[in-house]
C-alpha cells in the first residue's frame, strides 16, 4: 500500500493535498468543512490587523478565462481576509481546528516586519497553527504590502528573520511569480531561517474589455488563476527546489492527480489548490489523494519520496538542447486522416497534405514539434 502522509517542515500531513488561502477557506467552519472532506492541511484566508484591508469588492470580482466555451483560467479582486484579527484569534481559528488537519495560519506581511511578526505571535499562541506561511506576493494592492515585498530579496529576508525569532513554529514564505528571480527570492528567503517555501501566488492579470462598450469587465489588476497558470508555477517549484534544500509547496493551476504528480516530480513535498475547489467543490481533495494513491501504487512507488524530484535532472538549458541532434517530423500514415492542421500550423512548409496523406520533408523541417502537438489523432512523432 502506497503512504501518501508528508512531512513537511515537521508538519505531519495525512496527504500532501492542502487547501490554499482563498474563499473557500474565509472563516473556521469553511475551513473545518474542507478538513471533513479529506484537505491534508488548512490555509486560511490571509490575516493581518489594518482595518482598511478588511474589504474586498462586492461589485462582482471574480470572472472566469474561456477559450471558446472551455474555462482555462480565473481573474479574481480578492484581497486578505475581512474578518478581523481578534475574531481568527477568538474563535475562527478553534473552529478550523476541529476538523483535524493541520493549520498553516497565512499572515499578511506587514511593511514593517515586527508588525508581520507580532501578528505571526498572536496566532500561534492560540495553539491552533502548526505553521506560519508568510505571505510576501498578493498581486493585488497597491500600497506596499504584497507582491511589493515580495520582489526584493531583502525584504523577503527582513520578514522572515521577524517572524522566526518571535515564534518557534515552522515558517514559509509565499512567493510571487510576477518576477524571473525565484531563486535569489528562494535563496534569501532560506538564508534568513524560512523552514520551507510557497511557490506560488497568482498572476497578476486584467481580465479583458468589453469591446461594444470600451469599459474593462474588472477595472482593476487582479489574480489570475486556473489550469492556464500551471507552466508558469512550476517553472517556479522547480527553480526553488534546485535553489534551496527547504521544502517547496507547489501552488498554480492543480485540476487532476496527474498536476499533483507533477508538481512533486519537480520537487514539491506538497501542494495547495483553491481554484479547483471552487469550481469543484470539497470532493476535489479526495479525488487528487485517491488518484496520487493509485498512482503510486500502479507504479510501485511506497513513499512520495520515492519520485520527488525525479524530472529535475532533465532539466537543462535551450543552450544546451540546440547542441544536440535534431530530430524531424514523422508521419505514421496508418493513422493519419489529412485533416491538414499539420500543414496549416507549419511555418517551415516541411509537412504538405498529398493525396489524402501527410507527407514530411526532414529537409525543410526544422524540428519544432508544433505539427506534432496539434495533430489530432497523434500520427506524428519526431526522430
Amino acid at each position: 500500500m502506497a503512504d501518501i502522509s508528508v512531512d513537511f517542515a515537521g508538519v505531519k500531513l495525512a496527504n500532501p493535498i492542502i487547501l490554499a488561502s482563498g474563499g473557500p477557506g474565509w472563516d473556521g467552519e469553511h475551513l473545518k468543512r474542507c478538513a471533513k472532506a479529506g484537505a491534508g492541511g488548512l490555509v486560511p484566508k490571509s490575516i493581518g490587523p489594518p482595518a482598511r484591508w478588511l474589504h474586498h469588492p462586492r461589485t462582482g470580482r471574480m470572472a472566469l478565462v474561456k477559450v471558446g466555451k472551455t474555462v482555462i483560467g480565473m481573474i479574481n479582486l480578492e484581497l486578505f481576509s475581512t474578518l478581523p484579527l481578534e475574531q481568527w484569534i477568538e474563535k475562527e481559528l478553534r473552529i478550523a481546528a476541529e476538523g483535524g488537519a493541520p493549520i498553516i495560519a497565512s499572515v499578511v506581511a506587514d511593511p514593517e516586519p515586527a508588525n508581520t511578526a507580532k501578528v505571526a505571535k498572536q496566532v500561534v499562541d492560540t495553539g491552533y497553527a502548526s505553521m506560519i506561511e508568510v505571505n510576501v506576493s498578493c498581486p493585488m494592492p497597491v500600497e506596499k504590502v504584497g507582491m511589493h515585498i515580495g520582489r526584493d530579496p531583502k525584504l523577503v529576508a527582513e520578514q522572515i528573520k521577524a517572524v522566526k525569532e518571535a515564534i518557534s513554529l515552522p515558517v514559509s514564505i509565499k512567493l510571487s511569480p510576477n518576477f524571473a528571480y525565484i531563486p535569489e527570492l528562494a535563496k534569501a528567503a532560506e538564508q534568513a531561517g524560512a523552514d520551507a517555501i510557497t511557490a506560488t501566488n497568482s498572476v497578476q492579470g486584467l481580465y479583458g474589455v468589453d469591446v461594444e462598450t470600451g469599459k474593462l469587465v474588472l477595472p482593476a489588476f487582479g489574480g489570475y488563476s486556473g489550469p492556464a497558470i500551471r507552466p508558469i508555477t512550476l517553472r517556479c517549484v522547480a527553480q526553488a527546489a534546485r535553489a534551496t534544500k527547504i521544502p517547496v509547496c507547489g501552488i498554480g493551476g492543480i485540476s487532476s492527480w496527474r498536476d499533483v504528480v507533477e508538481y512533486i516530480m519537480v520537487g514539491a513535498t506538497t501542494v495547495q489548490v483553491c481554484t479547483a475547489v471552487m469550481w469543484r467543490g470539497l470532493g476535489v481533495f479526495k479525488e487528487l489523494a485517491d488518484g496520487l494513491k493509485s498512482f503510486m501504487e500502479r507504479k510501485g512507488y511506497e513513499r512520495i519520496e520515492d519520485f520527488r524530484g525525479i524530472a529535475l535532472k532533465d532539466l537543462t538549458t535551450v543552450e544546451e538542447l540546440a547542441q544536440r541532434k535534431p530530430v524531424h517530423a514523422s508521419v505514421n500514415e496508418d493513422l493519419c486522416t489529412g485533416c491538414g492542421v499539420c500543414e496549416r500550423v507549419c511555418s517551415y512548409d516541411a509537412i504538405k497534405v498529398v493525396e489524402g496523406n501527410a507527407k514530411a520533408n526532414q529537409e525543410l523541417c526544422d524540428g519544432c514539434g508544433l505539427c506534432k502537438a496539434w495533430c489530432p489523432v497523434e500520427a506524428i512523432d519526431l526522430i
